[in-house]
């Protein structure tokens, strides 16, 4: 009896510490050291030379992890004029065609006035997506195929509209439309301003009830009910909306109540290695539970 017992105890043991593991992953330091290389750059808005240095890194880093890479530049008519713009993904195959879109928008916000990095908005999610990258290309949590899909022009140049704002992610949809590809698109997860230190997420109203369940119920699984907050809402137009209006499950994990949101003190100060390590793991834990609901 004592010999069972004891068994039992070292079994529950290796099992917990093998889901501290898995649900422990993302280093935070690492997606630091992505963010500062992305500000390095300085104001990156779509059509300039920062930001083909900044796809150019993050293209870079996609390869490094043996995923394949792949670009789609495209030339969309803005305030400013006919500009360059690129979206980027990188594919970590699984045994399924579904496709689960993890997903960042890396321009940051054209200002005349004052130099604008975007350490947040969007560092965060850019050096978050490219950690996430890294871990499923070591090991896939699913059997579904996964895209790591960094969207160009998700900014306004002058004031928001349906024409003046997310040129990446409409183009992108565009594309899979004229592709054949969209109904290989099971859901769509984006991330956007995530690392700031005060950081508050609640769920979206735009988004997807039980994706939004799935993720804030992990995350309180996880204790981090904190961040992930059950009271509030918030209400995002943002990269996920063209991929909604096309009836595809959405959630957008985003911070809309920054303090640092479009000024220029939205610097690297601001941001949370260990904020970053939380909503990383937390993605990463939910996609397991995610695949399951897609099955049923």
């Amino acid at each position: 009896m004592k010999h069972s017992l004891l068994s039992l105890l070292l079994s529950f043991s290796v099992s917990c510490l093998g889901t501290s593991a898995e649900t422990n992953r993302i280093d935070g330091e690492s997606v630091m050291r992505h963010v500062e290389k992305i500000v390095a750059y300085g104001p990156h808005p779509p059509g300039s030379e920062a930001q083909k240095k900044v796809g150019a890194y993050i293209t870079d880093e996609l390869k490094s992890y043996g995923l394949e890479v792949r670009t789609h530049t495209f030339h969309p008519v803005t305030p400013l004029g006919r500009l360059e713009m690129t979206n980027i993904w990188a594919t970590a195959k699984g045994e399924r065609e579904s496709v689960i879109i993890l997903a960042s928008h890396y321009d940051s916000k054209y200002f005349e006035d004052f130099p604008f990095v975007g350490a947040n908005d969007s560092g965060s999610s850019s050096g978050l997506l490219l950690e996430l990258a890294r871990i499923v290309a070591q090991e896939n949590p699913t059997d579904y195929t996964l895209w790591f899909v960094f969207f160009d022009g998700e900014e306004a140049f002058l004031d928001w509209t349906s024409a003046d704002s997310l040129y990446g992610s409409r183009e992108f949809v565009k594309m899979l439309k004229l592709r054949r590809q969209l109904h290989k698109i099971s859901t769509l997860i984006l991330l956007d301003m995530v690392g700031e230190e005060n950081l508050v997420l609640h769920r979206d109203i735009n988004s997807t009830a039980w994706l939004n369940k799935i993720i804030w119920d992990k995350a309180a699984e996880m204790e981090y009910g904190d961040i992930f907050q059950r009271q509030g809402s918030t209400g995002a137009v943002d990269d996920h909306i063209p991929f909604a209006e096309e009836g595809i499950p959405v959630v957008d994990i985003i911070d809309m109540d920054y303090a640092y949101w479009h000024r220029q003190e939205d610097t690297l100060d601001k941001l949370s290695a260990k904020n970053l390590r939380i909503v990383g793991n937390v993605v990463l834990a939910s996609l397991p539970e995610i695949v399951n609901h897609l099955r049923h």
